[in-house]
């Protein structure tokens, strides 16, 4: 193997941090700033470094093996469309330059927020090589969307969703999000019916988590201080901030996996559905526990058991890389099995049994409790385990 081969990053998935927001939506923890554009043009720039030194950075760290078909390009968030076209020629080029990918042979996708591109970036992200867009339009109903402190509305999603089109994405992702503050299941059954005339070619759909240190977490989770009384709220304001029972919230997950199935999408994934072949191949590595890099600040890799990650401050992030430093915290080796089996049971399919060697009394218990099968060599959810998916995972953690 030549030296000039050797210093090309090959394999199957990289994945791209972009940390920028206009803002930050109430319920979000991802790694991610608002209010930090003018760090944009520098970011990009250290990217870029990143991407060109990672072997030189990674020596100790066994090579990505050749992936069978498609290589994956993940453009993550944050909001990856605050960027310039400028700036996603400069990565791919990079890209081109030190690495194996072959951009047009790629997977290559980007996240994208309604209110941050118009039809002129669409079609210029479009022509240097992007080829799926995925689309955060979270809900169609205006009084939703405010709650979740998104920055545009529902007629801003629909028309965002039509210059993608306009521009040439033949291969869009919707995100929607259902357990809402205030929603109702028929608010849940209009977002759906709204996304199923858009006709994208694939649908995730995700419960709303509250997550520790959001806005969300202190407005939902934590009391109000003892000697304080609570102030009185009318009554559509306290609908709005009261979040569905558990049992609606299981019916607009299982309305959902009908209506969507109905449709002709595939549910591959627990919250994922695609029309036949529209599956993300990125995403599918992720949860058969493939091996991928991780570029940018808080940005994670995997490789043959080994996972590090990148510091999640921008600052330090660039800095280091400004530096020659590595921006790598760890690696760290660890027994990959239990990662392997709860990334693997998101999948509908699930994962072959061999994988639960050691795991033979949990096996039993889940199976007894209606929540896990054996079918076709692979242990998978039941149609109640994807209900209840968390008490499986913490099985195998």
């Amino acid at each position: 193997m030549s030296a000039s081969h050797e210093s090309r990053v090959a394999g199957p998935s990289l994945y791209i941090h972009i940390p920028f927001c206009k803002r930050k939506c109430d319920y979000c923890d991802f790694v991610s700033y608002a209010g930090k554009e003018g760090l944009i043009d520098k970011y990009v720039e250290a990217v870029c470094r990143e991407i060109a030194a990672l072997t030189r950075w990674r020596l100790t760290a066994p090579p990505l093996p050749e992936g069978e078909g498609k290589n994956t390009i993940f453009f993550g968030g944050g909001t990856p469309t605050l960027l310039g076209p400028k700036h996603f020629d400069k990565i791919i080029s990079t890209l081109i330059r030190h690495s194996s990918f072959v951009i047009r042979h790629s997977e290559v996708s980007a996240e994208a927020n309604p209110g941050t591109a118009d039809k002129t970036k669409l079609q210029a992200l479009r022509r240097l090589g992007i080829n799926r867009l995925s689309i955060g339009a979270q809900s169609f109903n205006d009084t939703h969307l405010k709650t979740l402190g998104r920055i545009h509305g529902a007629k801003q999603a629909i028309k965002f969703y039509h210059d993608a089109r306009a521009a040439g994405f033949d291969n869009i992702n919707l995100d929607l999000m259902f357990a809402l503050p205030g929603q109702t299941l028929d608010d849940w059954k209009a977002d759906l019916q709204k996304a199923l005339e858009l006709n994208p070619e694939h649908l995730s759909v995700y419960n709303l988590k509250i997550e520790e240190g959001t806005p969300f977490w202190e407005r939902f989770t934590q009391p109000s201080p003892a000697n304080l009384k609570p102030t009185p709220l009318s009554q559509r304001e306290r609908v709005i901030h009261e979040l569905p029972s558990e049992d609606v919230e299981a019916d607009m997950y299982e309305y959902a996996i009908n209506t969507l199935t109905a449709a002709g999408y595939h549910h591959y994934e627990i919250s994922n559905f695609a029309q036949p072949g529209k599956e993300c191949l990125h995403n599918i590595n992720y949860w058969r526990n493939g091996n991928y890099l991780g570029v940018g600040a808080g940005a994670h890799s995997h490789l043959e058991g080994r996972r590090w990650s990148n510091p999640n401050c921008i600052e330090a992030y660039m800095s280091r890389v400004a530096s020659h430093e590595s921006p790598v915290v760890g690696p760290e080796t660890r027994d990959p099995r239990p990662e392997t089996i709860f990334l693997g049971l998101r999948l509908l399919d699930g994962i072959p049994t061999k994988h639960f060697t050691g795991f033979e009394k949990e096996v039993d218990e889940l199976i007894k409790d209606g929540l896990l099968e054996e079918k076709n060599g692979n242990y998978k959810l039941t149609r109640r385990g994807l209900m209840l998916g968390n008490l499986v995972f913490e099985k195998f953690v």
